[in-house]
């Protein structure tokens, strides 16, 4: 059997076995023939993988071993974390997905001043966001927050070392190599841009001013691009 990740409730490992829920069970039992003896891949979503043996499978219930744990799987030794202004539709699914993909720890919509949206449905983006977690081999699930206005999220995180992707920014990513941390929150806007007001908040010692190119990009762009050069960046060098 190929390599698949499967997600498990931490509660439903105990002493040494696991057991899948339903809807894994059927995916496993339906879509990919798994059998008695097949090794298959378990994610808690707290930062733990698992290498699991099957050992039963009776109506729509999986129940296996636990042969290995493995701490971390699939986690950088860094964390991002994504603040984002909330965007339409599919376009802010996407943004979800390849956060998630591209190891984001945390979610943050904002409520910008110039968000065009101003809800979000928080079971469809835990979905998005497992479902991505899952393909990408990943043991910690992305924590999505309740949606906040950018005054609200200030207060808690003004001192963090943030970086604004702001096509006026006046620095560079390289520039992030002289700020020795391994926390990062990066800070994208919504369709409308970020208002003056906003702007202005911006303007703190803890908040690097990045563009990311003379081009105007969309705001799910600009969080692939962040995200891709911030995780080579980091990754270089603390591995």
């Amino acid at each position: 059997m190929e390599e698949h990740f499967f997600t498990v409730q931490p509660e439903k490992i105990n002493q040494g076995h696991f057991t899948l829920s339903k809807s894994e069970s059927n995916h496993l039992i339906k879509s990919l023939r798994g059998n008695p003896g097949d090794i298959i891949w378990l994610l808690n979503g707290h930062g733990c993988a698992f290498e699991g043996l099957i050992e039963s499978v009776q109506g729509n219930t999986v129940t296996g071993l636990i042969k290995r744990s493995i701490p971390d799987y699939g986690e950088p030794s860094f964390e991002i974390h994504l603040v984002i202004g909330l965007i339409k539709g599919s376009r802010m699914d996407m943004v979800l997905e390849k956060a998630t993909e591209l190891g984001v720890r945390s979610i943050q919509p904002i409520l910008f001043d110039r968000c065009v949206k101003n809800k979000l449905n928080f079971d469809r983006a835990k979905r998005i966001v497992q479902s991505a977690a899952k393909q990408a081999g990943r043991s910690y699930f992305p924590k999505i927050y309740p949606l906040l206005d950018l005054d609200q999220w200030l207060i808690n995180h003004a001192e963090e070392s943030n970086i604004l992707f702001h096509i006026k920014g006046t620095n560079t990513l390289d520039q992030i190599v002289k700020i020795k941390r391994k926390l990062f929150n990066i800070i994208v806007g919504p369709e409308g841009d970020f208002s003056d007001r906003e702007l202005t908040r911006f303007k703190a010692p803890n908040i690097l001013n990045v563009n990311l190119g003379s081009r105007r990009l969309r705001s799910e762009t600009a969080v692939v691009a962040a995200l891709a050069n911030l995780n080579q960046i980091l990754g270089n060098q603390y591995g």
